[in-house]
């Protein structure tokens, strides 16, 4: 296993550890948990924790790991995406959301 990919499962690993063992996918205007099958509007959860992981793969692509949490439930998981399918078919209001934490990421690291 290639070092970044083996970084990517430990980071997994860890989250679900901390109990965040619940799966998300962006779909259009929400996001979708895996389990229940349930759409969440993006005034429903909160980004608690971003990573930013390389790819080994050719394309030099980036994995955007997210630690979410449900506001109205006792429901944590994770949603991972890559650059390039990030916003597509994402709704401005949901790519706000992620963008703007994204954003908040870049500037603490960069200081």
């Amino acid at each position: 296993m290639h070092h970044d990919d083996e970084q990517l499962v430990n980071l997994i690993i860890d989250l679900q550890e901390r109990g965040f063992n619940h799966d998300f996918v962006i779909e259009n205007e929400h996001i979708r948990c895996l389990q229940y099958n349930e759409l969440i509007s993006p005034d429903d959860f909160e980004i608690i924790e971003t990573y930013h992981c390389k790819s080994t793969g050719n394309s030099g692509d980036c994995s955007l790991v997210y630690a979410i949490r449900l506001m109205n439930y006792d429901m944590k998981g994770i949603l991972m995406s890559n650059y390039r399918s990030y916003i597509k078919g994402m709704s401005l209001r949901l790519w706000s959301k992620f963008n703007c934490v994204i954003r908040l990421n870049l500037s603490v690291i960069n200081k």
